[in-house]
């Protein structure tokens, strides 16, 4: 069948791809109102739908601000729910798990040549919920206990060469951090506790210290043909709370319990800042 006379590439192009695109921001921003640009939240959603009259140039603009910049983009990865070798035999396997993401604030005077900013990972099972009773009332209560704790404000947790342990794995602990000090470890470790108001238990903490010196300029080293720098070793540096995930077996996506200052997290229960 040919053609209808006067078709246009563009206008049959642009109008799937606006339907489809626009469904998308509809659902992400529901409740949001239509045509209303007085609330951050309300401008994106204004912003980020397709309009009849747009050029190819803002219609991909807009794409972007939406997969991008938004964060809907996220949904598409399917992360994979890794249990550790250790654990594989052991009764916290499949348990749901909690985890606690800290990033170091990014300065151009430090960050300006290519250093990563640092990065800071706690996570811990929850011994006495599965993937089967593990409730959305459940996700909902550890949200609310991590904003207050970790959240407002941003728990700051500083890393640093000594390593400290906390191991009570009848409750599903095994934490190991890196800290700047044993004030500093039990401070963390005590602010993890106190999400499921666990006491802090002296006999589980163990803080070893080292008089070891880590540099700050390793030099470089060649990686699939290139000179790059060497990564530097137990760097010290302040990271900064900046979410909170539950992962729970059997389900690709985790629960996003808590986001802090404009985290591309999509669906969280508690957002701050």
């Amino acid at each position: 069948m040919p053609l209808p006379e006067g078709f246009s590439e563009w206008e049959n192009l642009q109008d799937l791809v606006r339907l489809d695109h626009n469904k998308a921001v509809l659902s992400y921003f529901k409740n949001q109102e239509d045509n209303d640009i007085s609330t951050p939240k309300a401008r994106l959603k204004h912003t980020c739908l397709i309009k009849d009259e747009d050029t190819a140039t803002m219609t991909l603009m807009r794409m972007w601000l939406f997969e991008v910049t938004c964060g809907h983009a996220q949904a598409l990865q399917r992360p994979v729910y890794g249990v550790p070798v250790y654990d594989a035999q052991t009764d916290r396997t499949f348990k749901p798990q909690i985890k606690l993401y800290f990033l170091e604030a990014y300065d151009h005077e430090t960050h300006g040549d290519g250093l990563p900013q640092l990065e800071g990972e706690i996570t811990f099972r929850l011994m006495t919920e599965s993937s089967e009773t593990i409730s959305r009332s459940d996700a909902e209560r550890l949200a609310r206990n991590i904003k207050n704790i970790f959240a407002t404000p941003p728990l700051v947790w500083s890393k640093g060469h000594f390593k400290a342990t906390y191991t009570d794995e009848n409750r599903g602990y095994n934490l190991r951090l890196l800290v700047s000090s044993k004030a500093e470890a039990e401070s963390t470790i005590r602010s993890v506790l106190e999400i499921q108001e666990h006491p802090f238990d002296r006999d589980f903490f163990q803080f070893i210290e080292n008089d070891r010196t880590y540099s700050l300029s390793p030099g470089t080293h060649r990686v699939y043909g290139r000179t790059v720098k060497k990564p530097i070793k137990r760097r010290r540096a302040d990271v900064k709370f900046r979410y909170a995930q539950l992962l729970i077996w059997g389900q690709p996506n985790p629960v996003n319990l808590v986001s802090v200052g404009g985290t591309r997290l999509r669906s969280v229960i508690e957002r701050v800042g």
